[in-house]
């Protein structure tokens, strides 16, 4: 009888804390509900307009025998927000400039990369591919060999104020495209 008598204080004791702590989460509920949302608010409000998706540069020990003085960067360029963003070019600490490139075919059919005299506009909401082959950003005048597997950093200048990405440095044989320097004023 004793026994019953431990066992029934014990569940009645359970069940008091049980509905002590629904009654808690329930009064609790509607503050936790509201945080994650503040919380939500607050991180959107402090993030970046554009950001650089999957970005990686072509390192430096993929290229021919003396070519190390640029290389490319892609990925996804991602716009948060409602209006469009160009992107002109930038800086990096790994070369003397960044340009935003395309890569067009010329005459005898060979497709050669040039710098893209109006930038990239990415759209509001949307993204905007840089690609091998393709549009790309390119950091000129290496001052640094880029190793795979270190990262490299960005600052590009854009219509809404300059943006830093980073990019991750990997292997990358492919996309040995020419490179046509922009032409002087004078041409």
């Amino acid at each position: 009888m004793h026994a019953r008598t431990v066992l029934a204080g014990a569940c009645a004791g359970l069940l008091t804390l049980t509905l002590a702590a629904c009654g808690g989460s329930g009064s609790s509920t509607s503050d936790a509900t509201s945080t994650p949302a503040a919380s939500t608010a607050s991180a959107s409000a402090s993030a970046p307009a554009l950001t650089l998706v999957d970005g990686w540069a072509k390192s430096t020990d993929s290229m021919p025998a003396g070519s190390m003085s640029m290389t490319g960067v892609f990925g996804t360029l991602t716009n948060a927000t409602d209006k469009d963003i160009q992107v002109t070019g930038g800086m990096s600490p790994a070369g003397s400039m960044v340009e935003t490139h395309e890569t067009v075919k010329n005459a005898s059919g060979t497709m050669q990369m040039q710098k893209d005299l109006d930038g990239f506009t990415v759209p509001a909401g949307g993204t905007f591919v840089l690609a091998p082959g393709a549009n790309h950003l390119m950091v000129m005048g290496l001052t640094q060999e880029l190793e795979v597997g270190s990262e490299v950093t960005l600052t590009l200048d854009t219509d809404s104020g300059p943006v830093e990405v980073t990019a991750s440095v990997r292997a990358f044989p492919g996309a040995q495209e020419s490179y046509v320097p922009t032409p002087s004023p004078s041409q």
